[in-house]
């Protein structure tokens, strides 16, 4: 029998090039104060190419393959490119262990200058599939609150009624201290509300909420991440509880994070869709 030759992928030889390409940028401060755009440009065409020549070949998935909470009836999953290729069609008609999936929140920036490579499409794909939206932002303590807040804005640009109310992820210090992080979230959370006329929501892990958030923004929804039984912030404290990262969903190539709402449809839709908070401003920024 003739051996099969493996051939190595052109998009892998693309990417070795850019990566070569950004090594020399990043070690040259003119090279990278002009190049540095368009090599990250350069960088997600081609994962995105290695991510649509992939998707032919996504596994099918008859269950969640992960034990669900007990009596909560509205279930969601937060995603971004790591989850890579998503199609939404099989998504939103996955059932399975008597559930479906209700609501999407996609990762849109992180840090200042860093916008998820899906994001354009996921949130595209997501309101034609007739799931609820939402925009996520991945914040980086270092850097001013302000100055990230409106990098999510511009990237972001309108909310609409129907979408979710945006939320900030905060999971990190990156060596920052306690009192400082809490201060530039301070001036992101504001910034977002002054913009959108609401609140955003605050996703954080228990011990991270524990160590640092006990006490404080108290007038902001939490949305608490605990893989065990339950969670150990108390239960008046948080709106969404997200149980687990290793789920399978028909039409999505890797794990996923899973979250369940602490309520019915209706509280659900009043507590979270964005047209029903007070002060919502409908004609908002647009890209």
């Amino acid at each position: 029998m003739r051996k099969k030759v493996n051939i190595f992928p052109f998009s892998s030889f693309v990417l070795l090039f850019f990566m070569a390409l950004g090594y020399y940028i990043n070690v040259n401060q003119e090279a990278h104060k002009k190049f540095a755009p368009y090599l990250q440009r350069g960088i997600d065409f081609t994962l995105n190419l290695k991510d649509y020549v992939e998707s032919p070949f996504y596994k099918n998935f008859k269950g969640y393959g992960v034990k669900l909470p007990d009596n909560y009836s509205v279930h969601g999953i937060d995603i971004s490119h790591h989850q890579k290729l998503i199609d939404f069609q099989r998504v939103s008609a996955f059932y399975a262990q008597n559930t479906s999936i209700k609501f999407v929140y996609a990762k849109a920036t992180e840090g200042k200058d860093h916008k998820d490579r899906h994001f354009d499409r996921n949130r595209k794909e997501i309101r034609e599939h007739h799931l609820l939206f939402g925009a996520y932002h991945f914040f980086r303590p270092k850097t001013s609150g302000k100055e990230q807040a409106e990098y999510f804005i511009k990237t972001v640009g309108t909310l609409d009624p129907s979408d979710l109310v945006p939320v900030v992820d905060i999971e990190v210090l990156d060596g920052v201290d306690p009192s400082l992080m809490r201060d530039r979230l301070e001036e992101f959370v504001l910034r977002v509300e002054e913009e959108y006329g609401v609140k955003p929501m605050i996703y954080t892990g228990d011990s991270f909420y524990k160590d640092y958030f006990k006490g404080h923004f108290r007038k902001y929804r939490v949305w608490i991440a605990n893989y065990g039984q339950s969670t150990k912030a108390p239960k008046a404290r948080w709106t969404m509880w997200q149980h687990t990262q290793e789920a399978n969903i028909d039409g999505i190539p890797n794990k996923v994070d899973m979250n369940v709402f602490d309520g019915n449809w209706e509280k659900f839709q009043k507590s979270l869709l964005i047209g029903h908070q007070k002060g919502y401003k409908q004609l908002s920024s647009s890209k």
